[in-house]
């Protein structure tokens, strides 16, 4: 049995909006089409859809022909702002640090902003991944009611809807691949499968995802807003078989870099009910579902907090998660922002990244890749994230271990 309660989020949001419509030019922007997507990638960012060739117009390159790490290193920015990032060429420059939008609060005050600090890869985004391949998605007709009516719905301020109904020119049939932007000789990554949200376009996650692939990680997101109903409702097992493609395609600079036997599953909302559809696939060892959602398939994670979309407590967080027959966490967020909003609480991986980096990053090093140090922070005497309650309360089932 599984409790997703993710797809209500879905429903919900349809009833506010009620009977809505979009006008030619929206729903052309909205759905766009393979060749306009595709050939913008390309162009822009010379990755084209084999997964990228590391050359942009940015002047960043990867070196990997000589294994030259420290090059590739050096090129990447010191410093972006997300508020300068209003194209897909822009978002795919390579950054150490960035720094995040500033958010007006009702108290007339603003949080942020904020900067978080990439790994020691780096991290990179190579856009509208996935052209002339036969992991092409279809578009889901339900997509149109996002822009602006759906986002808008969530009455945060007027600098976040803007930064997320910016669309970049995403094609919705394709993938957004969050990589190291730098990769050593010899090493290969995790892979982590991402759904959206509904009405989450892929930009409003960029910096969570790329500050994970900054850290070893590969990440293939479906760059689809509607993510857990037909025709869309298994992008996240295609996203896995892109990756299988990609790590055998030797003009791909993903060749031989997947560690497709360590794959975590992970999606916001909607994307949760994705998330419990791909949890089962045999290639998946674990998952993350931000923003409700237990699984009896894999070892998970189950986030939430205050002022979320489905009222919660951690009173049923515990008992959600102690009732899973698979070992379980979960965390409730405290300090949600003031923004006005009607349901702040569900947006604090988008709205605080770094309030969530460290717990992202802890559960896949553990999960993923067996570190110790990361699994101390969920389990034993003095777990880190037992002693956090100021900023969240956090608790695991008896399976976790």
């Amino acid at each position: 049995m599984k409790k997703v309660e993710a797809v209500l989020c879905a429903a919900s949001i349809v009833a506010m909006l009620g009977a809505c419509s979009s006008d030619d030019n929206k729903t052309k922007k909205m759905t766009g089409s393979v060749s306009e997507g595709g050939s913008m990638a390309a162009d822009s960012a010379g990755t084209g859809g084999s997964g990228g060739s590391g050359n942009s117009k940015s002047g960043y390159t990867t070196d990997l022909a000589k294994g030259d790490f420290a090059t590739c290193y050096a090129q990447v920015k010191e410093h972006c702002r997300s508020k300068d990032t209003d194209t897909a060429e822009k978002m795919e420059i390579p950054c150490k640090e960035v720094e995040l939008l500033s958010i007006p609060l009702t108290d007339g005050s603003m949080y942020g902003p904020k900067t978080m600090k990439a790994g020691p890869y780096g991290g990179k985004i190579d856009w509208n991944q996935g052209k002339d391949t036969e992991f092409v998605n279809p578009v889901n007709g339900s997509e149109t009611v996002c822009i602006p009516t759906g986002i808008e719905s969530f009455m945060e301020p007027q600098v976040n809807n803007l930064e997320i109904e910016n669309l970049r020119d995403v094609d919705f049939s394709l993938y957004t691949i969050f990589r190291p932007a730098c990769m050593k000789p010899g090493e290969k990554y995790p892979l982590v499968t991402w759904a959206n949200g509904t009405c989450g376009e892929i930009a409003g996650y960029a910096t969570l995802l790329s500050t994970l692939a900054s850290y070893g990680y590969v990440v293939i997101a479906s760059n689809s807003t509607w993510t857990a109903t037909a025709p869309t409702n298994m992008v996240q097992k295609r996203a896995i078989d892109y990756a299988e493609a990609l790590n055998k395609d030797e003009k791909s600079i993903l060749f031989g870099r997947i560690d497709l036997d360590h794959v975590g599953a992970a999606g916001h909302s909607q994307g949760a009910m994705a998330t419990a559809n791909v949890d089962g696939d045999s290639r998946v060892d674990a998952v993350i579902f931000w923003n409700a959602g237990n699984s009896n398939e894999k070892p998970f994670l189950n986030v939430s907090g205050e002022r979320d979309v489905f009222p919660s407590t951690p009173q049923s967080m515990a008992d959600g998660v102690n009732a899973a027959t698979q070992p379980g966490a979960w965390v409730y967020h405290h300090k949600v922002l003031q923004t006005g909003g009607r349901s702040t609480g569900h947006l604090v991986l988008m709205e605080q990244p770094e309030r969530v980096d460290e717990l992202n990053r802890a559960w896949w090093d553990w999960q993923l890749k067996g570190d110790e140090n990361a699994k101390k922070k969920f389990v034993g005497d003095n777990c880190t994230f037992c002693s956090m309650k100021d900023e969240f309360e956090y608790g695991h089932n008896d399976k976790l271990k």
